[in-house]
Parts: C-alpha cells; structure tokens; sequence
C-alpha cells in the first residue's frame, strides 16, 4: 500500500504549481502518490501538471469542471490508495522533511491525525509571519507530542489546530469509516471537514514545528473573495451541528461548539465592506430566524473604525497588541497619525520594524522601553481565550502597564 496520498485542487496557479510540486518531489520521504485535481483551470496549470506528471510516475492529474476546492478535493478522495490522506494547496510549498516527519509521528503514536505547523509568506516567497501562538496552533491549550482527543478537551478542540485542511496528515481508513466530505461551501467547507474529522479522531498528535510555507492572501485565493460569501460560515456551522447531533455527542460540545462559532462569525464580519456586511445580516436571520441574536456581540461593526478605537483609548497613550488582520483593517483606515497609540506589539519576528498604518510594529519587551499607560488587545483568532492569556503575561511581566478591557466585547 502507498503509504501518502497527497491531493492538490489546482485552480489557475501556474505561477506556483511548479514551485509546489519540486517541493514535494524533494521530499526526503518517498512512498506517496501526488493526485492533482484540476477545477477546470483555464490558464496554464494543467499543461504543466501534464509535464510534471510525464517526469514522475507518482503524480496523477484529473480534470473536472470548476467546483470549488472543496469538490477537487472529494473528487481526489475517490482515487486516494494511501494509508494516509494529506490536502495540500498546490499555491503552498514545503519543507523537505514535512512528509517524513507527518508519517513518522502518525506512525508513532497510531494518530489518526498528525499535525505540524505553518509560517506565512507573501507572493514572492518572503517570510511574512512566523511562531505565531494562534494560528495554525493555538499553542496554550495544545498539547505537543502528547496525543489527545475531543473528551481530553471538550472546550477547545474546536479551536486548537486550527481550521485549515493543509497541515495535517489523516488516516484514510478514519475518513471512510465516517463517510467524511467537504460540503459546498466557498471558504468555510475546510473549517466542516476538519472539525468534522477533529471529533471523529481517537487521537490527534501536534509537533510545533514549520514544514508548511503558506502563501496567505495571494491574488486570486479564496481569502480574497470570501466575504462575498460570509454567510457560508453559518451553513458551515449549521452542517458541523448536524453531524454532532447525528452522532450523539452535541450537547458534550455544545459549549466548546458555540464559542468557536461566534469567534468565526466576529471574523467573517470584520472582512465585510459595509455592502458584505448587510447581505450576511440578513442571510443570518434567514439561515436561523429564532437564534440569530444570540450573535449579536460578534455582528458588531462599529469598532471597526479609528474613531471608535480613540474614543475606547480615552486620555490614555497605548500600545496595540496584534499586528492581526483587525488592527490592518482597522488602522489602514486612520487618515492621520494617533499620538495616543505608540505602536504595535506582535510576537511574530518577521513583523518587528515594519509597519502598519502610521504605526511600527515592536516586540513585546519593547513596552519596557516605550512605557505605554495601557495596552489594547486586537488579537482577533480565538479572541476569548487569548485576551485571557494576554492578561496574565501582562500581568506577570509588566504589571505597572493597564490592560485595556477587551475591545470586542465592550
């Protein structure tokens, strides 16, 4: 038996199919197949799969009309002979011991899903993110080299590995045996899957390591045109509800469940233009007509604003932490310079001396230096549990510096 089964959907990325593909042909593990799912491309990705299938008898290229990532990747399940399933986005490329590392560890612990970690890159390949603690992992709440499950942590398996299908290995056998598929849905038919398969798995094992170059925001990704289609979150959601139902074990995860959906919906409604937004409101009255209020801390758009962010700082002169798609979105919005805000903290290395807006972006011990009155936290992923660990560390490390209250929820 083969023991990878790698499925790429390749929708017109002949820039970086090939960059992809030499990738995984330099891996230093060998026994996998590459099928490449062409949705109905119309630049020139599939001459080039065809020349790098007649170079490597491994790869095999299917063509079906355009559906979406989410069909490609059903429709590369239906030909996939590995022992192991692993969804790789044919934009991506990779470290060459990510396979060996990703079989080894499933291996080692009989995992039914192995996972390691990403950084972020731009569209030239420059690092852009790096040791993020949110995303792909959520590293305070992960456990690392230690295998787990949903009953381990009922409250946060929803949130721990992240919602991208891209860095982790699945057992095969696990997805057949519970008839796993990606739904029709533009963006969030990766978040189905993967907590579908997160809550079916007996055990999950993490490494923090970075085997994955993930290139976020490219043009032409779905990241670029999802807010079109925010209100699939709530399908997406409804869909994961169901399977839980159907398999006995919502009211186990309700709790767990329902937070990481109004984290999901709060970030949907942070990427909508004022037209987007209007369009998903209505979609979710329509979608859940007798629940959607519960929702309404996340449908919030006013904050979003460099008046609302003056008026929540007050007569304070603050520090932003979170270089987050929030504080982009946000700041790019300031015509001039804060004087109150004295720039931004983010763990991410890659970031220190850029900026964003008016503002530059500093590591954390350079509150030390700066002496900011207070800190605002514009952390958006998992925004709840990470305010909460935001707090201590500032508590611990710079306790003469006023933590902000959370300013999603105020």
């Amino acid at each position: 038996m083969i023991k990878i089964s790698i499925i790429i959907p390749v929708y017109n990325i002949e820039k970086y199919i090939g960059i992809c593909l030499d990738s995984l042909l330099n891996q230093t593990f060998t026994d996998y197949e590459i099928i490449c799912v062409n949705d109905g491309s119309k630049d020139r990705s599939l001459d080039i799969l065809n020349e790098y299938k007649e170079r490597d008898n491994r790869i095999k290229v299917i063509s079906k009309p355009n559906g979406g990532s989410g069909s490609a990747r059903n429709r590369g399940l239906e030909e996939a002979q590995g022992k192991y399933v692993q969804f790789l986005d044919g934009d991506d490329y990779f470290e060459p011991e990510m396979l060996e590392k990703l079989y080894n560890l499933a291996e080692l612990h009989k995992a039914d899903i192995a996972v390691c970690s990403s950084r972020k890159v731009d569209d030239d390949g420059n690092i852009t993110e790096t040791q993020n603690p949110n995303f792909p992992i959520f590293l305070a709440v992960t456990p690392i080299n230690k295998p787990f499950s949903y009953k381990d942590y009922p409250e946060n398996i929803f949130d721990m590995i992240g919602t991208c299908p891209w860095n982790k290995l699945y057992l095969r056998e696990m997805i057949i045996k519970n008839k796993l598929k990606f739904p029709s849905l533009t963006g969030p038919d990766d978040l189905c899957f993967v907590q579908m398969a997160n809550i079916c798995a007996e055990k999950i094992v993490v490494i923090n390591e970075e085997l994955i170059n993930y290139r976020f925001n490219r043009p032409g990704s779905v990241q670029t045109y999802r807010a079109n289609h925010a209100s699939d979150i709530v399908r997406a959601s409804i869909y994961l509800k169901d399977f839980m139902i159907k398999n006995g074990i919502y009211d186990y995860l309700k709790k767990g469940y329902l937070s990481s959906y109004i984290t999901s919906v709060r970030w949907e409604v942070s990427l909508c233009s004022d037209e987007q937004y209007e369009k998903f409101l209505n979609d979710l009255k329509e979608l859940l007509p007798n629940s959607w209020e519960m929702f309404k801390p996340a449908l919030r758009k006013d904050h979003i604003t460099p008046k609302y962010l003056d008026n929540f700082i007050g007569s304070k002169t603050v520090m932003l932490w979170g270089a987050s798609v929030f504080a982009q979105n946000l700041l790019n919005k300031e015509e001039e310079k804060n004087d109150k805000i004295l720039g931004i903290v983010d763990k991410n290395e890659a970031s220190w001396g850029k900026s964003i807006g008016h503002y530059k972006i500093y590591p954390p011990n350079s509150i030390k230096e700066l002496k900011p009155d207070g800190i605002v936290v514009m952390v958006l992923s998992n925004h709840e549990k990470a305010y909460s660990i935001i707090k201590d560390e500032i508590e611990k490390n710079y306790s003469d510096v006023e933590l902000l209250p959370d300013i999603f929820n105020e």
